[in-house]
């Protein structure tokens, strides 16, 4: 069998990679054992898994979930092969998410996956799709793929439970009075280092707060994402640089935490309908200005 893995992603809250296997036959292989917590996104062909002496079909029509250590057997009883995108996150990160719905999970966080599978939405689908390509493309930082993979986990767990007739157990909840500050504590930073390839796990951890809990809290707080607070404020720095004429774009855009040039004028022509070139040109200062205060939090989503 030809497995070849390529690593897309890592950091310390997820780690995404993919997986292109083509088996020499269609029988089932030997027995193997998961590495770790993985939950596995099929893109295209088809394979069967046997676990626990029960077997089921694979396709891009699924979400499977492998527990580590955990005995598994692989068959291909269709020519071609399987490409698989596979997310691994934190332990403690996963076991956060799924404890929103099975608290009894806590009991065994060996085996935090109840189920080998669940059928994958469209919107699950197209959404594993966009991160991936937005891993491909080079476009994507830490804070904003930690944020979308996360939301991925999210959609997944609830999906999956919801589906089951399971819906998230109602906790004790904190006062507004915290979740408020803890939103002003992530503001405040993001605001002194905004130009950082911060990933979710440093912000969380500088606020004293769990990423799963960090991300729901700041989004009731602000109506925002954190990568998209975070860009509101790159684009409102980029708008006055470009008021006081700066003259290398490429400076700027590396200078204020994108990726490149292009990344940064793709955000930008998104943002507010021109070109960073076009709009120093053209535009004065008063206009710059007037264009920050009317930035949209939509308009900005995320390259």
């Amino acid at each position: 069998m030809s497995l070849q893995v390529h690593s897309l992603y890592r950091s310390p809250s997820v780690a995404i990679y993919d997986v292109c296997c083509r088996p020499e036959c269609r029988e089932h292989g030997p027995e193997e054992h998961s590495s770790g917590h993985h939950i596995v996104f099929p893109r295209s062909g088809v394979f069967l898994k046997r676990v626990a002496g029960r077997e089921f079909v694979a396709d891009s029509n699924h979400v499977l979930f492998f527990n580590k250590a955990e005995p598994y057997r692989v068959a291909h009883p269709v020519d071609g092969g399987d490409d698989c995108t596979v997310f691994e996150f934190r332990p403690e990160l996963l076991l956060e998410v799924i404890t929103s719905y099975r608290p009894g999970v806590e009991e065994r966080p060996e085996q935090p996956f109840e189920f080998t599978h669940t059928l994958s939405n469209n919107r699950v689908f197209h959404f594993q799709h966009r991160v991936r390509q937005r891993l491909l493309s080079g476009a994507a930082d830490a804070l904003t793929l930690d944020e979308f993979s996360l939301d991925l986990l999210a959609a997944v767990m609830r999906q999956m439970n919801l589906g089951s007739g399971i819906r998230p157990v109602r906790r004790r909840a904190t006062t507004l009075r915290a979740h408020h500050e803890q939103a002003e504590r992530t503001r405040l930073l993001l605001c002194e280092r905004f130009t950082e390839d911060l990933c979710l796990e440093d912000i969380a951890r500088t606020v004293h707060s769990s990423t799963f809990h960090l991300a729901r809290v700041f989004r009731q707080q602000t109506g925002l994402a954190i990568h998209q607070y975070r860009n509101c404020l790159r684009l409102r720095a980029a708008l006055e640089r470009l008021v006081e004429q700066e003259s290398d774009l490429t400076t700027l855009a590396l200078d204020l935490g994108f990726a490149s040039h292009s990344h940064f004028s793709d955000v930008f022509q998104r943002a507010f309908g021109v070109a960073p070139s076009e709009c120093r040109r053209q535009a004065s200062s008063t206009w710059l200005r007037e264009m920050s205060k009317n930035l949209e939090a939509r308009e900005i989503a995320p390259a």
